[in-house]
């Protein structure tokens, strides 16, 4: 039976070429997806925010995370703030694109 991480999952396994996530008139280059088993609460001194899990993170080090909430959001550092990317986990894997 399909879990609804089963998109995700491929998505990690693609990741090396399905890379890309367009956000309006900006697109996010992913370096790296972390596999579901391995997603851990973010205890960070920055972070104000409610419970998120780091689930990849882009070529310039921001973060994409998994909200409590279930939306994934994408943190932007340098500015401090965080964008709500996809209403869940597998919106956001089947977003990805080459």
């Amino acid at each position: 039976m399909a879990t609804p991480h089963d998109a995700y999952a491929v998505a990690v396994k693609t990741a090396f070429y399905r890379r890309f996530f367009r956000l309006e008139q900006k697109t996010i280059e992913i370096a790296v997806l972390i596999p579901e088993a391995d997603w851990r609460p973010l205890k960070a001194p920055w972070w104000r925010g409610k419970d998120v899990c780091i689930i990849g993170a882009d070529l310039d080090g921001n973060f994409l995370l998994r909200h409590c909430d279930g939306t994934v959001r994408y943190w932007n550092h340098r500015e401090g703030t965080d964008t709500v990317l996809a209403p869940s986990v597998r919106a956001f894997a089947t977003q990805l694109q080459e």
